[in-house]
């Protein structure tokens, strides 16, 4: 037989909260084995609509001890029972003030709250007062069992939390089924460990439920509907240990959505010999049938929430991230810019800057980090802090490249680099002096309809590859007549549509010939309409960034 990993879990013991609101609403929270936030903030666990509360404010921890309240560094504390608190142990009764939210902390033992404990019984599956029904054969209920099975259907599909779920699940077979003792077990997503998260018994927590582990093997393993019954002749039937534990009969269910196996449902009597008949088999697994929605959709709440939560973390990174890029673009009789930054992922791991010097002069920088995310960004945000404190050391972009080189390549996963291309122009006399790592070449337009021309220089390694590696500085003397320098991430040139095709540096090209006048901000317009156009209804799989800056 398979090995399982039984764990049983002691459920007995209800914490829970009741709230009350600054306007007199109450809320009840039941808390879990996970930590739960209470704060202003939408995304915590335990959300308050209270203007004197912090967003996060306070944290409930479960220990060995018990429950603990936490403060998260709020601005107006946390009282527990009138006094400042933090980490300290909760009890039953403890009044907690998170400003003007009033917290009683409730902690009780369930009256019908018990024990599992999985016993060997290796002779089950050979007993005569034991029946094994396979998962595709099909329920057969009565026209009542049916109706009930209806009227139960919304109750057992739509409850959002899921020990509420499963307690409400064993509550109706005890109505129904006249169990005295039950419990569900549930398979850890992904593993071969079950934890029992309820378990009821009619005689009180003191009461210990015994569970055969080959009736739960064959239901968990394969799926089936088991039933035992205590026969006439029980005492000669191989099933010997469930009668020594007393167990009268006992039916244990299989929680199947689709293909998977969450769990299994079981209840027995200990005080009736009264047999179970195959219909009530049937509606135990219809029962579990419903359950099995519930715990799918509970499931698919939780992700949902994660999603949420995941959704506002981007969506703050991504305000903190902007705040990075320049505040205010120069716009100058001699020097006008123009960018655009659009993360392929909710946030980017693209970057560019512009940094004007007392002599007039102005650094331009654009960069790629690899990789898309979090990880890209909070890459680009410390190559930001490396350029804005070094910046001002020299008048050398392959010295600048070189000196962040060092930087990434010893705080940086080696899987983890950055294109640059970082040029010092001089609008007075049109002068360039650039140097790249391993980013596209720029590209400069001198009049419009005319086709763009390729700055090119000595390549060299991105940042972050290797410690030795070495940056040139290149000049273009680009004179005094107006132009246009035009720098791009490969997220432009390798846009792709959906048949697989991508954008490409001649698509690019023609598209920064149709502006008629030299603007950069017409100019970035333009290439992106183009690449919209290409990609139509694909999905952009990169970050897009384009930095546009016209000289004289």
């Amino acid at each position: 037989m398979v090995g399982l990993c039984w764990l049983t879990r002691d459920s007995s013991i209800v914490a829970e909260l009741l709230i009350t609101l600054s306007d007199g609403r109450t809320l009840r929270h039941r808390l879990g084995a996970a930590p739960a936030v209470v704060g202003r903030d939408a995304a915590c666990e335990i959300p308050i609509d209270d203007p004197s509360a912090s967003r996060r404010h306070a944290r409930f921890v479960v220990t060995a001890q018990g429950y603990l309240i936490e403060d998260l560094g709020s601005k107006n504390g946390t009282l527990l029972n009138d006094v400042p608190a933090s980490g300290v142990a909760l009890k039953d009764g403890d009044r907690i003030l998170l400003g003007s939210t009033a917290i009683v902390f409730s902690e009780r033992r369930a009256s019908q709250a018990g024990s599992a404990v999985v016993v060997e019984d290796d002779n089950l599956t050979q007993s005569h007062a034991t029946r094994y029904v396979s998962a595709d054969k099909r329920l057969i209920l009565s026209q009542r069992r049916l109706q009930l099975i209806y009227d139960l259907s919304g109750r057992l599909t739509t409850v959002q939390n899921r020990e509420r779920l499963l307690g409400d699940a064993l509550d109706i077979c005890f109505e129904t089924l006249q169990f005295e003792r039950g419990a569900v077990a549930l398979r850890r997503e992904g593993s071969r460990i079950v934890d029992w998260p309820v378990v009821h018994n009619l005689y009180g927590a003191e009461g210990e439920l015994t569970i055969s582990r080959s009736l739960l093997a064959r239901a968990m393993e394969h799926g089936e509907r088991a039933m035992f019954t205590d026969a006439a002749g029980a005492q000669a039937d191989p099933t010997m240990s469930m009668v020594q534990h007393g167990i009268r009969s006992a039916m244990c269910v299989p929680l199947i959505h689709q293909d998977e196996i969450l769990g299994v449902m079981y209840g027995d009597r200990t005080s009736t010999s009264a047999a179970y008949k195959d219909e009530d088999i049937d509606f135990f697994a219809a029962i579990a049938r419903q359950v099995s929605i519930g715990l799918i959709n509970c499931r698919l709440l939780e992700e949902q929430k994660q999603i949420v939560r995941l959704n506002h973390d981007i969506d703050l990174a991504r305000t903190i991230q902007i705040g990075l890029f320049p505040a205010k673009l120069p716009d100058r009789a001699d020097f006008t810019v123009s960018a655009l930054n659009e993360p392929g992922h909710g946030i980017s791991g693209d970057y560019y800057d512009v940094i004007e010097r007392p002599d007039g002069r102005v650094w331009c920088l654009i960069a790629d980090v690899t990789s898309e995310g979090v990880a890209a960004a909070l890459l680009m945000a410390n190559l930001q802090a490396a350029v804005r404190a070094t910046i001002d050391e020299t008048d050398d972009p392959a010295t600048l490249l070189a000196r962040w080189n060092q930087l990434v390549v010893r705080n940086t996963d080696p899987s983890k680099f950055i294109t640059c291309l970082l040029a010092l122009v001089d609008p007075k006399s049109g002068h360039v002096r650039f140097a790249g790592a391993g980013h596209p070449w720029p590209l400069i337009l001198h009049e419009p309809g005319a086709e763009p021309k390729e700055a090119t220089a000595e390549a060299a390694f991105p940042l972050g590859i290797s410690d030795e590696a070495e940056y040139t500085s290149c000049d273009l003397e680009l004179g005094a007549a107006p132009f246009i320098l035009f720098s791009y991430t490969d997220g432009v040139v390798e846009a792709m549509n959906e048949a697989g095709q991508t954008f490409g540096k001649d698509r690019l090209i023609e598209a920064m010939k149709e502006p008629s006048e030299l603007d950069p901000a017409a100019l970035v317009k333009q290439v992106r309409k183009h690449v919209t156009e290409f990609v139509a209804d694909a999905r952009q799989s990169d970050d897009i960034t384009m930095l546009a800056v016209r000289v004289g």
